[in-house]
């Protein structure tokens, strides 16, 4: 975005907004900024705990991490009380307040516009400004103090066997953040089966039946950006792996870990933050249930990269489950189907879904399972459980199931 561009748009923000004083309880007030309400009406204050923000902003400055400052973040707006009629004159008002306080003015950018970067340092703290002059009279304020994540944030591993989701409570592994004034939001089951978006594919994959959604309404003062490096932090430290991460919105995480298999979704929007789990919480002993009663059974979670053979880690730990239920019962003999969706031509499809069977004997085989007793076979696109027309429906129909070899075939 151009200064111009931005200067037009803090215009018409800044013609829209209610004239609201600058209330220090709200919003910490630093020292170095005290100078402001005596040559400025400051509208709207907002003020964040930690956040992320470039100083300098501008197009002729490339984003790097020498312009990336991290700590404390005020947002600032307001008119400044004199009767300059140009950029510099307004800017001239505001810069002997900042020179007085301790600021140096570091560049000014006059083309298109008027931004102003400034630095204070005095003793431990270390501050920056970006200062944007939206018209005469007009200014918008960033200021950043340099500081450390406030937030100290540990997650429960998950235990070997599935929890009770409790309403009106946390996720047990899967608290909300530990910050003052959050509150509670909707909750509740989705029976609808859960698809989570992974670098590289085009469309979401499905790993698990069904899910469940806590939702939180934090205070103004968390930013999207310290949310999702808080989370992000203790989430890996709890031996999660993070699958996807979209900056300050969204997270996408699997723990694979005793024995369990657990994906979670977690979006931050306008309102707050939301938390989905899906647990396929099922057992060797369930997994063998169902495959006598069934015949064949999907391995929800076995993931490849994208139109490949290759195995994602996130399958581990369903794949450990095939193992630990061929290894309780040593006379299973199964056969190890692969299947696609219709994208793509029926060839294609059949010798991918060859090599996505055989990638999964290849595993299990590597695990200790002899080789005689799994029998890889692609199926391409033949056998559809759901319907090619929705992303859901390829979603299921792309996918990887064991059939008893023993038992006489279903109609599928």
């Amino acid at each position: 975005m151009s200064i111009r561009a931005l200067c037009l748009g803090l215009c018409v923000a800044f013609s829209t907004l209610l004239s609201t004083p600058l209330d220090a309880a709200a919003s910490p007030h630093p020292s170095y900024l005290a100078f402001l309400p005596s040559v400025m009406t400051l509208r709207t204050p907002e003020y964040e705990d930690w956040d992320e923000y470039q100083i300098p902003q501008s197009p002729w400055e490339a984003t790097s991490p020498g312009t990336l400052r991290h700590g404390k973040h005020w947002h600032l707006l307001g008119s400044v009380n004199d009767n300059s009629t140009d950029n510099a004159a307004t800017w001239a008002s505001l810069r002997k307040g900042f020179l007085a306080a301790g600021w140096s003015e570091l560049k000014i950018y006059p083309n298109g516009g008027y931004a102003i970067v400034l630095h204070f340092k005095k003793e431990n703290t270390e501050a920056w400004t970006w200062v944007t002059i939206g018209q005469p009279h007009t200014a918008w304020i960033d200021t950043v103090e340099l500081s450390p994540v406030p937030l100290s944030f540990t997650l429960p591993a998950p235990a070997p066997k599935p929890e009770k989701i409790v309403r009106n409570a946390d996720f047990s592994y899967l608290p909300a953040l530990p910050i003052a004034g959050t509150k509670r939001g909707s909750e509740g089951p989705d029976a609808s089966p859960f698809r989570v978006s992974i670098p590289g594919q085009d469309e979401p994959e499905l790993v698990a039946t069904g899910s469940y959604t806590k939702t939180y309404h934090p205070p103004a003062n968390l930013s999207n950006y310290e949310w999702i490096n808080v989370y992000r932090d203790a989430l890996m430290k709890a031996g999660w792996t993070i699958v996807n991460a979209v900056r300050t919105e969204l997270i996408v995480a699997h723990y694979g870990k005793n024995g369990r298999n657990i994906w979670t979704y977690m979006h931050m929007n306008v309102d707050g933050y939301s938390i989905t789990v899906g647990d396929e919480g099922e057992s060797d002993d369930a997994l063998k249930s169902d495959l006598a009663k069934q015949y064949h059974v999907p391995l929800l979670g076995v993931l490849f990269d994208f139109n490949k053979a290759t195995l994602r880690p996130e399958s581990d730990a369903v794949l450990e489950r095939v193992r630990d239920l061929l290894d309780k019962d040593k006379t299973l003999n199964v056969e190890v189907q692969g299947h696609t969706d219709d994208v793509g031509t029926a060839p294609y499809n059949l010798a991918l879904s060859d090599a996505r069977a055989a990638s999964v004997v290849a595993w299990l085989t590597q695990h200790g399972v002899a080789p005689g007793r799994l029998s890889p076979k692609g199926y391409g696109l033949t056998m559809p459980i759901a319907d090619n027309k929705t992303d859901e429906g390829r979603a299921k129909n792309r996918r990887v199931e064991i059939a008893d070899m023993a038992c006489k075939p279903n109609k599928m």
